[in-house]
């Protein structure tokens, strides 16, 4: 069975624009978005697990906008789209989307009532994604642009990122799943709610570990984009 899940006017207050005054005060977006899917699993066990959540998918989106600090409506839609429809996080249930459209409007910039958007459209045929092996587990290269990367960092079960820190990037992380523990320079590891974020200093060591006995997943943005020479590793 094939459905079609709309999430619409959802508003974000994240840096958007090139001007030199929108580089320093949020501006509300509204994200429209449909995803295209076989719904026949949810459809018949009723289960949240196999089918998207819409409070996380909104969660993500958000975190995204909000610590993208985009200049472009363009390139903000195009990560978006990208993380959308990639492919399920090896912890997840949910079906992968056959095609996705997302649609980002931003107000308060023309003359008047006129509102600039921009609307992107892609199937996941069109896409293609990287996926890289660590000691530790797998990372998914869901989007890189000139300025930023959107990485998925899967855990595997009692495996460790170990403890290390950036010299050059800004980097930001959302907790994806249960089963993770976290910990930064000075303090004891501590379990890691789903839906939390942490946006990591330069010089700020920090590690992970997944407790658990299934993969655990970390949505990473960067930026600039990873460099493994910026990944130090630190002793704790």
């Amino acid at each position: 069975m094939r459905a079609t899940i709309h999430v619409t006017d959802l508003r974000v207050d994240c840096l958007i624009g090139c001007l030199a005054r929108e580089r320093l005060h949020a501006q509300t977006l509204r994200v429209d978005l449909s995803l295209d899917l076989d719904h026949n699993a949810a459809s018949l066990s009723d289960r949240l697990d196999d089918t998207w959540d819409y409070a996380a998918m909104a969660r993500d989106l958000t975190f995204v906008l909000q610590q993208g600090r985009f200049y472009l409506l363009e390139a903000a839609a195009q990560v978006l789209l990208r993380y959308l429809l990639a492919p399920p996080g090896p912890s997840e249930g949910r079906p992968q989307p056959i095609a996705a459209t997302l649609r980002l409007t931003k107000f308060g910039v023309l003359p008047g009532q006129a509102t600039p958007a921009v609307e992107l459209q892609a199937t996941a045929r069109e896409l293609e994604y990287k996926q890289e092996e660590n000691p530790w587990g797998t990372v998914d290269v869901i989007a890189e642009t000139r300025l930023l990367g959107l990485y998925r960092l899967n855990v595997l079960p009692q495996m460790e990122i170990p403890n290390h820190e950036h010299h050059v990037m800004r980097e930001a992380e959302l907790i994806l799943s249960e089963g993770l523990v976290g910990w930064q320079q000075g303090e004891q590891p501590k379990a890691l709610v789903e839906g939390s974020v942490f946006e990591w200093a330069k010089k700020q060591p920090h590690g992970y570990k997944n407790t658990g006995v299934r993969p655990g997943s970390i949505l990473c943005l960067d930026s600039p984009p990873f460099d493994p020479t910026d990944e130090v590793e630190v002793p704790r």
